[in-house]
């Protein structure tokens, strides 16, 4: 009478440690909890993972001086965004500086939003619809 209860409890067992190793394993490197750089999002205040963000809109205006930039949305709000040294930009040339002349270019930005403020981690200067 003891066999079956011991077969079953060995079973459970068995069970439970191959789910509980196997689950680790599964996550991909690179997977959701980090960005496509492989790195793990900035920390947002509070201790939880900062979610990254998209906007896509037209360039109003350029302050170079504090490193910001304002966009319109598709929504017709206007959002603004603080560039660091980190800041990616594709399809500008010279950096920051080159935003000045692109007033009114569409662009897609990646941001984070960190103490109330939009961190821009990359800058896109979308191509021109014909």
């Amino acid at each position: 009478m003891k066999t079956p209860k011991i077969v079953g409890t060995i079973a459970t067992t068995l069970v439970v440690s191959i789910c509980l190793t196997a689950a680790p394993q599964q996550q991909a490197p690179g997977g959701p909890e980090r960005g496509d750089d492989g790195q793990p999002p900035p920390a947002a205040p509070g201790g939880g993972a900062a979610q990254v963000k998209t906007a896509t809109g037209e360039l109003l205006k350029v302050d170079l001086a504090k490193r910001e930039i304002t966009i319109m949305g598709v929504d017709h709000k206007e959002m603004m965004f603080t560039c660091t040294d980190a800041t990616q930009m594709t399809g500008i040339e010279g950096g920051p500086q080159g935003l000045g002349g692109k007033t009114g270019a569409t662009l897609r930005v990646t941001y984070t939003e960190i103490g109330g403020t939009n961190q821009a981690s990359r800058i896109e200067v979308q191509a021109a619809k014909k």
